[in-house]
């Protein structure tokens, strides 16, 4: 296995789609994957582009998101390394079904949905660990739909920053830090307030101990009193 290859095989196994593979599968996709670098603002593909690819990200943050016809933007997601991206267009090969966009330099490995579709057919148990994986991703997208219409802004906040915790988050001293490089911009776009609106919420968790903000890194120091907070607010 050659030194690209065996980096790509690390790189799949941290992706949630592969984990559970064998070395010698992981090994014989790592053989297909190709490198593709992105910057800052840099479009990956559109809502409807044709479709093709999954993108597995190794470096970087990317935004997936849908814009109304006036402009607005709803951010369905922030993904950061480790994560993937474009999956339903390597199970249904229809349009692309949102927005990805680079929002700072980035690097990926790509599969084509040829052999991913290969490998899958040949591979049941790995059919149903696919499954498990697009269910969750779709239960968490119920509840950010829900979230807008039952909470208001600051119990959505804490949602979104308990979810960044779950997906992104690793053990610091104070905390569970969220391994990825937010702004207010994110964090409004992810919520579906607005910039101001955010400053003012998280000076409230900052006030109350329950966050600590150092430039664009988030650590979560009180899970239960966000966890209480969204209660409280009817979640």
């Amino acid at each position: 296995m050659t030194s690209t290859t065996h980096t790509a095989a690390e790189a799949l196994k941290t992706v949630p789609f592969f984990s559970n593979l064998s070395r010698d599968d992981v090994g014989a996709l790592a053989d297909r994957l190709i490198i593709r670098r992105f910057g800052t603002n840099q479009i990956i593909f559109h809502l409807g582009d044709p479709a093709g690819l999954l993108y597995i990200i190794t470096d970087g943050k990317i935004k997936i998101s849908h814009s109304s016809a006036d402009g607005q933007e709803a951010v369905l997601a922030i993904l950061g390394a480790g994560d993937f991206f474009g999956e339903l267009a390597l199970l249904d090969d229809s349009p692309r079904s949102a927005t990805a966009e680079a929002i700072e330099s980035t690097e990926t490995l790509t599969l084509h949905r040829d052999d991913f579709l290969s490998f899958l057919d040949n591979n049941p148990a790995f059919a149903r660990h696919v499954l498990n994986i697009l269910a969750r991703r779709i239960r968490h997208l119920n509840k950010q739909i829900s979230d807008i219409f039952f909470l208001d802004l600051p119990a959505r906040l804490a949602r979104t920053l308990l979810w960044l915790g779950e997906q992104h988050g690793r053990p610091g001293e104070k905390g569970v830090v969220i391994n990825l490089s937010l702004t207010q911009t994110d964090l409004a776009e992810m919520t579906g307030a607005t910039r101001v609106s955010i400053n003012k919420a998280l000076g409230r968790f900052r006030r109350s101990g329950w966050v600590l903000v150092q430039g664009r890194q988030l650590t979560i120091l009180n899970q239960e009193a966000l966890e209480r907070l969204i209660e409280i607010s009817g979640g």
